[in-house]
């Protein structure tokens, strides 16, 4: 992200807000391999489709003396780490909570991490 673009800690849904393009980003991880997640993949939807619901949801917030709300925001993202011990079930969950987010306009973007 360019520099000046990371919001004050604890700010409301989101990360990142660059103003060139105009692009809100909420940055998360998932720890795919809790023994809860493992046994029910289901989980892994479930938390994806809270931070996507939160930022397709947003109207604006303020911490300190950055402010933005909805209509500064052209793009919304939100960025999921997981590990790369993924399972193929938690997998299918996770291709879902993308196609969750296409349908709500948010662009969800998977790293996988070590």
């Amino acid at each position: 992200m360019p520099k000046g673009t990371r919001l004050p800690k604890n700010a409301e849904t989101f990360d990142f807000y660059d103003p060139a393009t105009c692009v809100a980003i909420s940055v998360k991880t998932i720890d795919t391999r809790t023994a809860a997640r493992i046994k029910e993949p289901k989980q892994i939807y479930s938390s994806m489709k809270r931070n996507i619901d939160d930022a397709a949801n947003f109207t604006g917030g303020s911490k300190g003396t950055k402010i933005i709300n909805s209509s500064m925001i052209s793009q919304r993202e939100v960025r999921i780490a997981v590990p790369k011990t993924t399972t193929p079930d938690q997998w299918e969950q996770i291709n879902r909570a993308i196609t969750y987010g296409a349908e709500k306009n948010i662009n969800v973007k998977i790293t996988v991490v070590k």
